[in-house]
């Protein structure tokens, strides 16, 4: 049984589309569905099933995941030893990230790091903290960028502290150096209701505050966005606010407030020797 059937199943059930595993692997979108259909038929078992929201997998298919991930993994450890044999250096590393670390860590250390290590290839998903510990739990992800302290059974690296700033609308800035947590009861405030917003629900329960929420809103940018036009003000982490297009005023908050953000893995003996030094690489390069 061809090993690319395997990774065709991996690609398409991690991306929940034939179309997106399409996209990644090069393949035409019928190519991936045939592939798919042709790995069940030599199995005799179901797979995955298809419906309006994309494809998901079956109890079977959840059930022989891991084996298969295993597998290709495998593959890639015995591909990478033969590139040695040739003075090649390959492989790949899959990072789990939030947009702050995307946006503003990850493209320099891939810089850095690819010029030494031209022929390693990296697979980046984002997604909340939930998410990112989820895909270290089952496997999906060699590393991922979280908010620490964060699940006991990783290990974690501290890369950066930074500040949680209150931000306003740049002509109507408070003219002291601080704003005060407890203001938010009478400000209009903008919330970010999903899961990367720990830190300021965190910030809320410790000062015992209740901010008066006017509008709330998924999107980091369309945050920004609503504080710029005066809709209300917000409180955002630090590395996210910088080289913004928006016309904004930040505030360090009374009291102040910080968020740790690390690298995690499950066991660093255990990780893949690209991803290994990847590791090695970030934890050369903190602080950032």
């Amino acid at each position: 049984m061809s090993i690319k059937k395997y990774e065709v199943l991996l690609q398409t059930a991690d991306l929940g589309s034939f179309t997106k595993a399409s996209e990644v692997l090069g393949y035409t979108q019928s190519a991936i569905s045939h592939i798919v259909t042709g790995l069940e038929d030599e199995l005799g078992l179901k797979l995955l099933t298809r419906d309006r929201f994309g494809v998901r997998l079956t109890p079977e298919g959840e059930a022989l995941l891991p084996a298969i991930r295993a597998v290709c993994q495998q593959n890639q450890e015995v591909t990478r030893q033969a590139a040695q044999f040739h003075g090649l250096e390959i492989g790949q590393v899959r990072i789990g990230t939030f947009l702050s670390v995307s946006v503003h860590i990850l493209p320099d250390l891939l810089h850095t790091f690819s010029q030494r290590h031209p022929n390693i290839t990296f697979e980046l998903l984002q997604g909340s903290y939930e998410d990112i510990e989820r895909w270290l739990s089952e496997g999906r992800i060699d590393l991922g960028f979280l908010r620490l302290p964060t699940n006991s059974h990783f290990e974690c690296t501290l890369l950066l502290e930074e500040r949680i700033l209150a931000i306003f609308p740049e002509d109507q800035a408070p003219e002291e150096d601080t704003f005060p947590v407890e203001a938010l009861k009478q400000a209009p405030y903008i919330l970010r209701p999903d899961s990367l917003d720990n830190e300021t629900r965190e910030i809320f329960r410790k000062t015992f505050c209740n901010p008066r929420i006017t509008y709330s809103a998924k999107d980091d940018y369309a945050v920004m966005a609503m504080v710029e036009r005066g809709l209300g003000i917000s409180i955002l982490p630090e590395l996210l606010l910088k080289r913004t297009p928006y016309r904004l005023a930040k505030r360090e908050l009374s009291p102040p407030a910080t968020r740790q953000i690390g690298v995690a893995c499950k066991n660093p003996q255990a990780l893949p020797p690209a991803a290994r030094q990847f590791l090695h690489h970030i934890k050369q390069a903190a602080p950032l």
